[in-house]
């Protein structure tokens, strides 16, 4: 076995032990979990200086030491140009990608090759230090053995048109917090950002959205167009969409809007536009769940079971009468101990007794509010009581660290 920095630009010789040209690159197909098998040598050509593909099944011996052919050159037929091939120098070495179970953007230092299965295949991508100092012909520098060399199995990894995403990409990815997904995006260049987050799904893609900049949002936005980009961002949350739009100009809002479809949601976000920032109306979510007073303990699981889908986490239960005006609060801890007949203005804690922020309140207001009751959250209502919103601890925490 051996590494792709090792035998680049070693002699390539035909049978007669003539020199054909020298080694440029190794190519081999686009194939997801598998050790892929060499299929071309790309070799420059001695006498007219030109690439040249050579398939491998004209190779005698590829290694170390010398790489030779079964038979005279001129007897073999190369190829100029293959489609859906990868060329290893090219398109692999440098490359990032995304180890999931460290949660961290590594970069491809160089490559192992070896037989497997009596085919001699890429068995192995590695990414340590190790790497880069047998590229710089600098290896005998660790004569104390400190940089060993961390290999992740190429066969765990799926090439994508030059670029290296693991075979378990999306699967492994939706596992992570959104918050390392949105770390990992960052850290990738901006092409390359947008590819892994357009690989997830669009819930879990919204949710990574959520948890970018501001800035890395709006450059991504731009990058997609309104048409990708409304596919992308359909499934945030009415109150960072509505962060999102405030973030555009008025123009790339407006063509965003009217993309995305006109339900309640819609509805809501241009809603919340109309807030101030700095106020409850601007900090608020639209992630909340109502039931009306005379609603069964039963009726609010049900429901509970069939939306909380859509929720990053379900800590209260909100009662309003008809017109929406607030009446109370039960929590799912309440919920969950009392009879299954019993209704919700039987078991709800009297709005009466319970503190609320109006809708063009500061922040900073709430924010002591919220810190003298201990609470995780509060209620946002109208003049009218009619509940507007929620304010969570995770909502202030974002608007005073916006960069953790």
């Amino acid at each position: 076995m051996f590494y792709l920095s090792q035998i680049l630009g070693n002699k390539v010789k035909d049978s007669a032990e003539n020199v054909v040209g020298r080694l440029l690159d190794v190519v081999v197909k686009q194939d997801a979990g598998v050790y892929s098998p060499v299929e071309f040598l790309l070799v420059k050509e001695k006498k007219t200086k030109k690439e040249c593909l050579i398939p491998y099944k004209y190779v005698e011996n590829f290694g170390l030491k010398e790489i030779t052919l079964k038979t005279l050159y001129c007897n073999i037929i190369t190829n100029s140009e293959i489609e859906n091939y990868l060329f290893l120098e090219k398109d692999v070495l440098d490359q990032q990608i995304v180890d999931i179970d460290g949660v961290r953007i590594v970069r491809v230092n160089d490559l192992k090759i070896g037989n497997f299965q009596e085919k001699m295949c890429i068995l192995g991508i590695d990414i340590s230090f190790n790497g880069i100092l047998r590229r710089l012909g600098l290896e005998k520098l660790d004569f104390l053995g400190l940089f060993k060399a961390t290999l992740i199995e190429w066969r765990k990894v799926q090439p994508i048109h030059g670029r290296l995403q693991l075979k378990t990409l999306a699967d492994g990815l939706v596992k992570l917090h959104p918050a390392d997904l949105a770390n990992l995006v960052e850290k990738l260049n901006l092409n390359d950002g947008s590819i892994l987050l357009r690989t997830l799904d669009k819930a879990t893609a919204a949710r990574v959205m959520e948890e970018l900049h501001p800035e890395v949002q709006k450059i991504l936005v731009k990058r997609w167009g309104p048409e990708k980009a409304s596919e992308l961002i359909s499934k945030m949350s009415v109150d960072e969409l509505a962060d999102l739009m405030q973030s555009l100009s008025d123009e790339e809002a407006r063509e965003i809007l009217e993309k995305l479809p006109p339900d309640t949601k819609m509805q809501k976000v241009k809603k919340f536009l109309e807030y101030e920032e700095d106020t409850a109306g601007g900090l608020m979510s639209a992630e909340y769940i109502t039931a009306h007073p005379e609603t069964t303990v039963a009726e609010v699981i049900s429901k509970i079971k069939k939306v909380f889908s859509e929720f990053a986490s379900i800590h209260f239960i909100y009662i309003i009468d008809r017109e929406g005006k607030i009446q109370g609060v039960v929590s799912v801890r309440r919920l969950l101990v009392s009879d299954k007949d019993q209704t919700m203005e039987k078991i709800m804690r009297s709005a009466l007794k319970m503190p609320v922020a109006t809708v063009g309140q500061d922040i900073l207001e709430i924010a002591s509010l919220m810190t003298k009751y201990n609470l995780m959250s509060i209620a946002v209502v109208d003049d009218n009581q009619k509940l507007l919103g929620l304010i969570t601890v995770d909502d202030l925490m974002r608007h005073f660290v916006p960069h953790a």
